[in-house]
């Protein structure tokens, strides 16, 4: 299949799918300060290991049910949150003002409160996010010692040594050659950041891919590149499994 056939079943999924999970469960959780919101959870209950998902702009897309249901069929407990309190979008445009209307204190509690439940039972937790999500991951990462990985697909990241301390885990971070004019020179500058953190962080750059790579909703699938978030995919569930022992 060539790669114009797969932008063209990506985006037929994206058109003909609800965002709505075919396997996992609805529930709500609350914050600290007793704020409902929700969040689907996915994989074995008796599982050792969870992982924490948070969505890029778009909000609950099929690519994020996906990523939930896969990592579940590899074993983990799975926790998506909704950052959005349900709403979810297919535009540009409709994204931008879903992320204009998020309010990041409240982001915040609401993932402390998802990790605190993905941790019932002792479990070994990593966080994944999603370029939005991907700040939201590492920032939860940063608060909670309890993360012992922290997985990164094309978002922003911490490049301060000192702030890199605070985690209790490493990081993987995966971004696209063309994600900026400076997707190199971050990534660089991160990698060095986590050796002086003594993190031995893992950054790759796959080679021709743009920003979001992995998302068939992003730039209507123009830059949508399934070999990219295959690869992508494959340096993700080898780190986990490795990270998560």
């Amino acid at each position: 299949m060539n790669r114009s056939a797969y932008v063209g079943l990506g985006l037929l999924m994206c058109m003909t799918s609800l965002p709505v999970f075919a396997r996992a469960t609805p529930i709500t959780l609350h914050t600290a300060s007793s704020e409902s919101f929700p969040a689907y959870i996915d994989g074995r209950e008796d599982a050792r290991k969870g992982i924490l998902l948070v969505h890029d702009w778009f909000g609950v897309s099929p690519f994020y049910t996906a990523a939930a249901e896969r990592l579940a069929k590899d074993g983990y407990r799975v926790v998506a949150v909704d950052l959005y309190g349900g709403r979810s979008a297919t535009t540009h445009e409709e994204a931008g003002k879903l992320l204009g209307s998020l309010r990041n204190d409240l982001a915040q509690r609401e993932i402390d409160a998802a990790l605190e439940w993905l941790s019932d039972n002792k479990r070994t937790i990593a966080v994944m996010g999603f370029s939005m999500g991907a700040k939201h991951a590492l920032a939860a990462a940063l608060r909670d010692h309890a993360v012992r990985a922290t997985v990164l697909w094309y978002g922003e990241t911490i490049n301060d040594a000192e702030q890199l301390k605070h985690l209790a885990g490493p990081v993987l971070s995966i971004v696209g050659s063309r994600d900026g004019t400076s997707a190199a020179e971050n990534s660089a500058a991160f990698s060095k950041a986590a050796d002086a953190a003594g993190l031995g962080a893992e950054v790759f750059i796959y080679p021709g891919a743009d920003h979001a790579f992995a998302q068939p909703l992003f730039n209507q699938g123009r830059t949508f590149d399934p070999v990219a978030a295959d690869v992508a995919w494959r340096l993700s569930e080898n780190f986990l499994e490795r990270r998560l022992r």
